[in-house]
């Protein structure tokens, strides 16, 4: 494991206000840009007549969007990023099922800057959203809802040699209990239809910040750590039980330290 540098002491007072307006606008300002300059292109893309032509160049996209988006917000210092042991993940040439934990809403921004070629099971009221609708479509995100509809369509992709980005809590984690949330029989039935493998993508922060039950206007006073690391990828047997096969991936984002706000800075990777 990297060494941690030593903490630097929270800032309080007009510093700590001063930041965390700071914090907000840079995200604002960040996020409408980046949707005012993907939307013409992607507008182009929705044109083309074959799908997954404009599958592809719907991620690719939001793929350079998303890295333009947190490379930004790294050189604002509101966040650091540290990305561990995905080199296997990203030689991988066949379907997958990606499965972070699920500790902030951004998490599938730093998942999706990394990972090329994956369509995400996102939440269907963002597919409303002015600001992501089209990319989100045009890049064949899934909505989550009707559930039979999303799994028909995640099966379809995986069984044509695509990646899948799947949050398997369903919604993000409850730090308050210090756990990682029940994970979703939905990904049972994704990894036991399609014989993809699922890659477990363990995530920690080091703040609550966009978490579960964090208020919205609740801003962060510091700098925001977050470290995603690929685990091993696991295959769900045919003689294994649905409940035992979540179990068991459950218990790996145990063993990571995943459902608490833990991390300390770190040196990227």
């Amino acid at each position: 494991m990297t060494a941690v540098p030593a903490k630097a002491g929270p800032m309080n007072g007009f510093a700590a206000r001063a930041r965390a307006l700071g914090v907000a606008l840079l995200i604002l300002v960040a996020w409408t840009l980046a949707a005012c300059f993907t939307m013409p292109v992607i507008y182009v893309a929705l044109l083309l007549q074959a799908p997954p032509r404009r599958r592809e160049l719907g991620q690719r996209v939001l793929r350079g969007v998303f890295r333009g988006l947190v490379e930004f917000l790294q050189k604002s210092g509101v966040i650091t990023v540290t990305y561990q042991g995905f080199e296997p993940l990203l030689a991988c040439s066949g379907p997958v099922i990606l499965a972070p934990n699920h500790p902030a809403l951004w998490d599938a921004v730093f998942i999706l800057a990394k990972v090329d070629r994956a369509a995400c099971v996102l939440k269907a009221s963002l597919l409303r959203n002015p600001l992501l609708v089209v990319g989100a479509r045009a890049a064949d995100y899934i909505p989550h809802e009707p559930a039979h509809q999303m799994l028909r369509r995640c099966l379809e992709l995986l069984r044509s040699g695509e990646r899948v980005l799947f949050f398997p809590e369903g919604t993000r984690t409850c730090f308050a209990k210090g756990c990682v949330n029940p994970l979703s029989g939905g990904l049972a039935v994704l990894a036991r239809n399609s014989g993809a493998p699922v890659w477990p993508i363990y995530i920690q922060t080091s703040s609550g910040y966009l978490g579960k039950g964090w208020p919205i206007w609740r801003l962060p006073s510091e700098t925001i750590h977050v470290r995603l690391c690929a685990g091993t990828p696991i295959t769900y047997s045919q003689d294994q039980d649905a409940a035992e096969f979540l179990e068991m991936l459950r218990a790996t984002y145990v063993a990571a330290g995943c459902g608490q706000v833990s991390i300390e800075p770190t040196k990227n990777a």
